[in-house]
C-alpha cells in the first residue's frame, strides 16, 4: 500500500475555573475554543521523524514516534504544523499540536483515528514541554465541547452556556513547570491554608455550576474575579497579568482570570455580545486579543 499525505487539526482550549486546583483533586471547567493547530503528515525515504524545518526536539515529533512504535513500523515521516494558537500561552498550544500529530499518523498508518492510541500518543507528547501534564489539554483537544475534568474522571461534558470570550495575551511566557513546582511548594509550607483556598474554590465552582444554568453572567463574573484572587494567594498571577485583568474590566468586562499555569500567558474575560466590538477595540491598544468561541469541534481529519 502507498502511503498517502495525512492531516488533522485539534483545539486549543481555554480553562475557565481550577487551574493548578485540578492537580490537588478539584474539577477544573474548561473548553475547547476555535482556535486551532493543523498537522500533516507525510512519509519520507529518510528513517527520521521530524519537522520540515529539522527539528526533533518537538511533540509533535514524539507523538508520531510513540505511534509508530506501539504499531511496530519502521517509517520516516516529515511533519508540517500550521496553528493559529499561541504557544507558551495557556491555551494547550503543546497538547493540540500533539493530539493532531497523533491523529494524522493514525490516519497514515490506519486510515482512521483510533482515539485510544491518539491520547496515548499525545500525552507522550505533551510530557515533552510539561514534564508531569494533568492530562486535561490532551482530553479537551481529542474530545473539543466543554466540561468538567477531573484527573481521576476525566472530562464529563457540561453545557457552561457562554458563547464567546475575550482571551487577552499578555505578551510574557513562562514555562508551565516552573508553575506547577511553584503551587507545589506553596502547598508545602502552607498545608492548612491551602486547604482553606480549596475549601473555597469548592464555593466558587458549585456557584459556577449554578450561574451556567441560569445563564448570570454577572455573577459568573464575579466568581471569575473570586477565582483569580486565589491564584494570586497561591503565586502564580504576575503584573502582566493584573494589567491584563485591570484592562478588561475597564473595558466593561464582567470578570477576568488568568488561564492555565499563569506567570503570564493569556487572561480570560467575560463581556456581553454587544460589547465585544468596543471592548476589544480599547484593549487591542495594550495586548493582543483574541475573541473565541467556545465549545469547539476536538480532534478532526482536514484535507491535505
Amino acid at each position: 500500500m502507498r502511503l498517502k499525505v495525512r492531516s488533522a487539526s485539534s483545539p486549543g482550549k481555554i480553562i475557565l475555573f481550577g487551574e493548578h486546583f485540578v492537580v490537588y483533586g478539584k474539577p477544573a471547567i474548561v473548553s475547547a475554543i476555535d482556535l486551532r493547530a493543523k498537522v500533516k503528515i507525510q512519509p519520507t525515504s529518510e528513517p527520521q521523524v521530524k519537522l520540515s524545518n529539522g527539528s526533533t526536539h518537538n511533540p509533535a515529533v514524539k507523538a508520531a514516534e510513540y505511534i509508530l512504535q506501539e504499531l511496530k513500523i519502521n517509517l520516516g515521516l516529515i511533519i508540517d504544523i500550521e496553528s493559529t494558537i499561541p504557544p507558551s500561552a495557556g491555551l494547550g498550544s503543546s497538547a493540540s499540536i500533539s493530539v493532531a500529530s497523533a491523529a494524522a499518523t493514525s490516519l497514515l498508518l490506519l486510515d482512521r483515528i483510533d482515539l485510544d492510541l491518539v491520547r496515548e500518543a499525545a500525552f507522550v507528547g505533551e510530557k515533552l514541554v510539561h514534564f508531569n501534564p494533568s492530562g486535561i489539554d490532551t482530553s479537551i483537544a481529542l474530545y473539543g465541547g466543554s466540561g468538567l475534568y477531573t484527573r481521576a474522571e476525566s472530562l464529563k461534558p457540561i453545557n457552561i452556556s457562554i458563547d464567546r470570550l475575550l482571551v487577552i495575551d499578555t505578551g510574557k511566557t513562562r514555562k508551565t513547570g516552573e508553575m506547577v513546582k511553584k503551587v507545589r511548594e506553596f502547598y508545602e509550607e502552607n498545608k492548612e491554608k491551602f486547604k482553606e483556598i480549596l475549601e473555597e474554590y469548592d464555593e466558587i465552582l458549585n456557584s459556577v455550576l449554578d450561574s451556567f444554568k441560569n445563564r448570570n453572567l454577572e455573577d459568573i463574573g464575579k466568581l471569575m474575579l473570586r477565582n483569580q484572587e486565589l491564584l494570586r494567594e497561591i503565586g502564580v498571577s504576575c503584573e502582566e497579568i493584573e494589567k491584563a485583568i485591570k484592562t478588561a474590566l475597564d473595558a466593561g468586562a464582567y470578570g477576568a482570570k488568568l488561564t492555565g499555569a499563569g506567570g503570564g500567558g493569556c487572561v480570560v474575560a467575560l463581556i456581553d455580545e454587544d460589547r465585544l466590538e468596543k471592548a476589544v477595540s480599547m484593549i487591542s491598544e495594550k495586548f493582543k486579543v483574541y475573541t473565541p468561541r467556545l465549545s469547539a469541534e476536538g480532534v478532526r481529519e482536514e484535507k491535505t
